[in-house]
């Protein structure tokens, strides 16, 4: 428009209303890369950036130090610029580098990232070649040079596009369709304003001023992107001061929810959600009933504020009124409403239950469309009424602690699952000693029923009834500590952490074990060191450990070999003690592609077996803070390295083992 008018006082007002879009390129420019880049501390500088640009486009039209006038080149007008434009000049500058250098260093970090690489990337060039554009601003200062700024920002607009196109540089359809929304709102909310503005302007001072009329548009376009956001910020505020208490609670049940999803303990999570939101709404007396799949009914889970010895025996069942009610209709109930409504026997029914549960509300907890638990909850502090936005916060943290209970169950049937796979692991364990016990059992009471035998005929001779006393003495302790052993192992017993010594359990594993190792002509060798500290272990469970790695060991066995177990103390990064148990055999090795499986449920190499021995030991030792170790060579052998600590740690969470150093294995 420029180039073909011959205004001059049209041409500088075209001029600044250039210069009003322009003056926000680099600010946007930089607000996109700090969001692009999710670089949190820079969003602060972007909004110093915008505050600087309405202080540049308010001087834009108020004084003569951006925009002073125009040009007349051959080609037509072109802006004139005063000495604040040099200072705009200055932060462009700043803004462009300093985007650019955020983009080199987002790629940098983001390198294992190939397509946020490329968008980086892209928008790198595309911003160097834009810059080029800079080269208009000569024109600004009375060098006669044609403006072919439009060269570069046409080639630039064209990359961004390959981009989004090519490489998804942004989510198009999500763009396009907030455009279209706010447009739409645009057209329906703001220019029926603007239409009442002109109106009144026509209406009190009979003209139009059509500069004012743009402002306030572009006012009411301010306003209406900024009140949204600036609302719910004043909200919060105004809430922190003046309704301090709400506050507060709100804040302590949203906290809540959120730790419920991480609790897998039904028992905690049970007593926290009752606890947690008694002490919130200042609630005395509460009680949480969850569904028991088994017995059909709802059991009580927790309480607080209640007698206990008068609650403990109160169950739900599923054909009780009150939870027929929520079943048909999982929605709060408010006894104070349902005592008024008086429509008939069943609702009397269910206001009598809640009074016998002393609740004034109770809400259902569901899961996939089925009721799962009941919350009951009583009188609030003071004998408030519950608000609506009471009841609307509770019923979204009820939702969340279904999640929760749900995650907490399936938790709990997995430990069960997990329970009875050990089992049978022990079990399976045990038939493959059997055959070997049998025998092992059987050669010292065919020598003892031989000397029973000749014992009559031989009775006057003394040298024989000593030697038989003392044979028969010998095999008899021999086969009572084989079948104590034996017991020992196989008898299950409940989980029950307690100091122990680790050569005693890996001495009599391996007394089980001798048997069958000499029947494949295995020799066992023991190396157990002398000064162990007891660990605090299930004794139970690390027996089955050590049952199920030498039993590996042999099995890997073919023909005659060794197989050695050895136990060390040894100190892990200069404080943490671990008691070691070290089991090395000379059979066939594990391939380094199977090693990183091996602990993995259902991975075997052998031709029997289900694969479950290894990823149950792993599980166990786990759990008691340790872990486990493996070095191997095909042909050579393998060597397994059951580390635990003298001191269990507090949290039994499975932790990831650290990578083993073959230079010392127990670091």
């Amino acid at each position: 428009m420029l180039f073909n008018i011959h205004d001059l006082q049209v041409a500088e007002k075209l001029a600044r209303l250039g210069y009003s879009g322009i003056i926000f390129i680099p600010i946007v420019f930089f607000h996109f890369v700090v969001a692009f880049t999710k670089n949190e501390g820079k969003q602060r500088l972007s909004y110093f950036f915008y505050i600087l640009g309405g202080l540049f486009a308010i001087s834009l039209w108020t004084t003569d130090t951006f925009v002073s006038g125009v040009y007349r080149y051959y080609w037509g007008l072109y802006p004139k610029v005063g000495l604040l434009h040099i200072f705009y000049v200055g932060t462009l500058s700043v803004m462009l580098f300093t985007g650019l250098y955020l983009l080199v260093d987002y790629r940098r970090k983001a390198v294992d990232q190939p397509m946020r690489v490329n968008q980086a990337t892209y928008i790198f060039v595309s911003t160097i070649i834009y810059s080029l554009a800079a080269v208009d601003f000569l024109t600004n200062y009375g060098i006669e040079l044609y403006p072919i700024g439009f060269v570069f920002t046409n080639i630039h607009a064209g990359i961004i596009t390959y981009a989004i196109i090519q490489y998804r540089l942004l989510e198009i359809n999500l763009f396009i369709k907030k455009t279209l929304v706010y447009a739409l709102l645009l057209l329906l909310l703001l220019f029926p304003c603007y239409v009442v503005v002109i109106w009144g302007q026509k209406l009190v001072f009979g003209n139009i001023n059509y500069f004012f009329s743009i402002f306030t548009l572009v006012l009411f376009m301010i306003v209406g992107f900024v009140f949204p956001k600036l609302r719910f910020q004043t909200e919060e505020a105004l809430e922190r001061v003046l309704f301090k208490k709400r506050y507060n609670y709100r804040e302590t049940l949203s906290r809540s929810s959120k730790d419920m999803v991480s609790m897998v303990d039904l028992d905690a999570l049970s007593n926290s959600l009752v606890h947690t939101i008694g002490r919130a709404l200042g609630i005395q007396k509460a009680s949480l009933f969850l569904i028991d799949d088994v017995k059909g009914l709802l059991g009580l889970k927790a309480t607080t504020g209640l007698d206990l010895d008068e609650f403990k025996e109160v169950i739900l069942p599923r054909d009780d009124l009150l939870v027929q009610k929520l079943m048909s209709r999982p929605k709060v109930i408010v006894r104070e409403e349902v005592e008024m409504v008086r429509d008939g026997v069943e609702t009397k029914a269910v206001a009598d239950r809640m009074r016998q549960l002393e609740a004034e509300i109770s809400l259902p907890i569901t899961s996939k469309d089925r009721l799962i638990g009941i919350l009951n909850l009583g009188h609030k502090e003071g004998r408030e009424m519950y608000s609506d936005e009471d009841l609307e916060l509770l019923s979204t943290l009820t939702n969340q602690a279904a999640i929760a209970i749900e995650n907490a169950r399936l938790y709990e049937n997995l430990k069960q699952s997990q329970s009875i796979i050990r089992r049978a692991d022990r079990l399976s364990s045990l038939g493959q000693l059997t055959a070997g016990l049998a025998h092992e059992i059987r050669n010292p009471l065919v020598a003892i029923r031989t000397f029973t035998q000749l014992l009559p005929e031989r009775y006057q001779d003394v040298e024989f009834r000593n030697s038989f006393q003392s044979l028969a003495l010998k095999e008899v302790d021999r086969i009572c500590g084989l079948v104590n052993d034996l017991l020992s192992f196989a008898r299950p017993s409940a989980p029950n952490v307690s100091a122990e010594n680790i050569n005693e359990i890996v001495d009599g594993i391996v007394r089980i074990l001798e048997t069958e190792a000499k029947e494949k002509g295995v020799q066992i060798y023991r190396r157990l060191a002398t000064n162990l500290s007891k660990v605090l272990i299930d004794k139970e469970q690390i027996k089955q450990v050590s049952m199920n790695i030498i039993l590996n060991a042999l099995q890997s066995i073919q023909g005659k070999g060794v197989v050695e177990v050895a136990t060390r103390p040894f100190t892990k990064d200069g404080s943490d003690e671990f008691v070691q148990i070290g089991v090395r055999d000379s059979g066939v090795g594990i391939p380094q592609k199977d090693l990183e499986n091996i602990f993995n449920p259902f991975f075997t190499t052998k031709k029997e077996g289900v694969g479950l021995g290894l990823s149950i030991s792993h599980q166990i030792v786990q759990e008691h803070g340790g872990y486990i170790m493996v070095e191997s060579q095909v042909g050579r052998g393998t060597t397994f390295f059951i580390n635990l600590p003298v001191k269990r740690p507090a949290s039994q969470e499975a932790r990831t083992h650290p990578q083993f150093n073959e230079e010392n294995p127990g670091h």
